[in-house]
């Protein structure tokens, strides 16, 4: 395989490929994503293979692979020349081989119904986070649409500059901001358990919730996680939070179309009364939010290793940029419990859809919490989303 030279890892990259360091092998498959993209009607399987290709042209991550140093800092990414797109179906549970073969692979399957065929996907979170997706998905519809699309960022380009004189401040700053918000939170004994997911059907359509965070001049994340702070606050009896989000890293212009493994998780500290008035909460945890963004790229290796039982984690998934907005009537809600999946990382992590309808997934993997306590909080914090989106203006 003929690749370009060797070249650092972005510091979303370096976070992806410490965690992998740590992992026992039996866990190595849990970063990989499976996703099933739409095609439009009377696309033919050979459009499709073409439209994947020339995606992987696009985008250097998909003809990447990493070269081991024995510093793991130190490991290398070499950009293969020629696309080398594998359309063979794949486990989610097979792990790459990084060193090998780019870590993604692509098949066609026709629908069952006979409507049109759809793309199924395996790619690991180090070629992709799930920003980096949900890009890739516009530009395979835009390609079989046959658009001109603008030439996209490379990781490298991004590693170079993380490594720059004029950079090297911003990452001070980052993990100095990091080790005094993880240092300052109060410390929770824990004790992993069994792990239990759960995903909250609240009913709450993406109308409502967005109407909301406008009403209280606060975006749709903070709105979240202002609630999520409020429902631990409310079931464990502790006002002050350790919060973790999920930084995409993609608010510059200019990393913004980059596919690659940008995200990091950013600390922040919330105080939050759940029959308290959530206007001044959400002001306050809106600010925190912000700042942690702010510090969402750090050198993982010039920090404490992630101690993953310390805080509760969140992810937001942002609705689509031509979303319905309409409002519509609060739908019953149900909780659904999951099987299990993925035993590494978080130990109490919260994953939030808001569209078309708010969804809340969760997984725990803490003693004292199974079936009874997920649902409960599940249901607490559904309770506190909906008296947020029923407050009077």
């Amino acid at each position: 395989m003929r690749g370009q030279g060797g070249h650092p890892l972005t510091m979303g990259q370096l976070s992806m490929w410490r965690a992998l360091s740590v992992r026992p092998p039996e866990q190595l498959w849990e970063s990989n994503q499976d996703v099933v993209w739409p095609v439009p009607a009377g696309t033919t399987e050979e459009q499709v293979r073409q439209a994947l290709t020339a995606l992987a042209v696009r985008h250097e991550s998909l003809r990447t692979v990493y070269r081991p140093a024995d510093e793991p800092d130190a490991v290398r990414q070499v950009v293969l020349r020629d696309p080398l797109v594998r359309f063979a179906e794949a486990s989610v549970r097979e792990p790459f081989d990084l060193a090998a073969q780019p870590a993604w692979r692509a098949w066609v399957r026709s629908s069952d119904d006979g409507g049109p065929p759809r793309v199924h996907l395996v790619i690991h979170h180090l070629a992709a986070d799930g920003a980096a997706v949900r890009i890739m998905e516009s530009d395979l519809h835009a390609l079989l649409r046959g658009d001109r699309l603008a030439d996209a960022p490379a990781p490298r380009e991004v590693a170079e500059l993380q490594r720059a004189d004029d950079f090297r401040a911003r990452l001070t700053a980052a993990g100095e901001y990091r080790r005094r918000i993880v240092a300052a939170a109060p410390r929770v004994p824990v004790s992993r358990g069994s792990l239990v997911r759960a995903r909250a059907h609240t009913g709450i359509p993406y109308g409502a919730v967005r109407h909301a965070a406008r009403r209280l001049q606060v975006t749709v994340p903070t709105l979240l996680l202002t609630v999520y702070a409020q429902a631990l606050a409310a079931t464990t009896g502790r006002t002050d939070q350790l919060l973790w989000q999920l930084a995409a890293n993609r608010m510059d212009r200019t990393v913004r179309h980059l596919v690659s493994s940008m995200t990091q998780w950013v600390p922040m500290l919330a105080a939050c009364d759940p029959d308290g008035p959530l206007r001044p909460m959400a002001r306050e945890v809106n600010v925190a939010a912000v700042r942690a963004m702010q510090h969402g790229v750090y050198d993982p290796f010039a920090v404490a290793p992630m101690d993953f039982d310390h805080g509760s984690f969140f992810t937001f998934i942002p609705a689509p940029a031509d979303a319905d907005a309409a409002p519509s009537e609060v739908t019953p809600r149900r909780v659904e419990f999951l099987p299990p999946r993925a035993y590494s990382g978080a130990s109490f992590y919260l994953i939030a859809w808001v569209h078309p309808c708010v969804q809340l997934t969760m997984r725990v993997m803490r003693s004292g919490y199974g079936r009874a306590e997920v649902e409960r909080f599940l249901t607490t914090m559904t309770d506190l989303l909906l008296r947020a989106v029923e407050e009077p203006a």
